[in-house]
């Protein structure tokens, strides 16, 4: 008899921790699941106003910004440096361009026509202007009035704004100058270049 009643008390031990174990595990597997539902709940309410505050993509950007002001001053930078790179913010994004475009092989497309283009016209600006080292930052104006580019085959898939002449003003050793930017195009409430010259 004492063998079995010793059995018996160990299995009952057994279970009981068992089912403590468990109770625990659940409950705090409880606690832990409401603890990520509040972290989710937080990070969507956290993330909400920034998703809804992004514009739709072909609202039509602003003429003026602080932003527009500061990556116009990075196009000027990019002239006076030979440095295509420092002006990267300005360039028509890629990925938008992938999303937009109606041709075969946008990706390739971009490369040529938006990047490499940019690339080249940046390269040349610095060339031929003299002076430009000294040059001072004055001004940027988008090309008005900006106009609906509507969907057309081998173009847009969808409306845009597009902007002609757009102009970056600067000064060399006091002398107001400026360039042109041929075609501005906005995307989510900004304007990207899309052709420099």
């Amino acid at each position: 008899m004492r063998p079995l009643l010793v059995v018996a008390l160990l299995v009952a031990s057994v279970v009981a921790c068992h089912s403590k174990t468990n109770a625990g595990a659940v409950g705090d597997g409880a606690v832990g699941d409401a603890k990520v539902i509040r972290l989710d709940a937080a990070e969507t309410a956290a993330r909400a106003p920034v998703e809804a505050s992004t514009p739709p993509d072909d609202a039509l950007p602003p003429f003026t910004s602080d932003e527009l002001t500061a990556r116009a001053r990075h196009l000027l930078e990019a002239i006076q440096k030979d440095d295509d790179t420092l002006a990267a913010d300005v360039v028509f994004p890629r990925d938008a361009y992938l999303s937009v475009k109606d041709v075969p092989d946008p990706g390739k497309h971009w490369d040529i026509k938006v990047l490499a283009a940019f690339k080249s016209h940046v390269h040349l600006l610095h060339r031929r202007t003299k002076g430009i080292d000294r040059a001072v930052f004055t001004s940027f104006e988008i090309g008005q009035p900006a106009s609906e580019a509507m969907p057309k085959r081998r173009d847009l898939k969808r409306m845009l704004w597009r902007a002609r002449r757009s102009r970056l003003g600067f000064t060399i050793d006091g002398k107001p100058s400026h360039f042109d930017v041929v075609e501005m195009t906005g995307w989510r409430g900004s304007w990207y270049i899309t052709r420099l010259r």
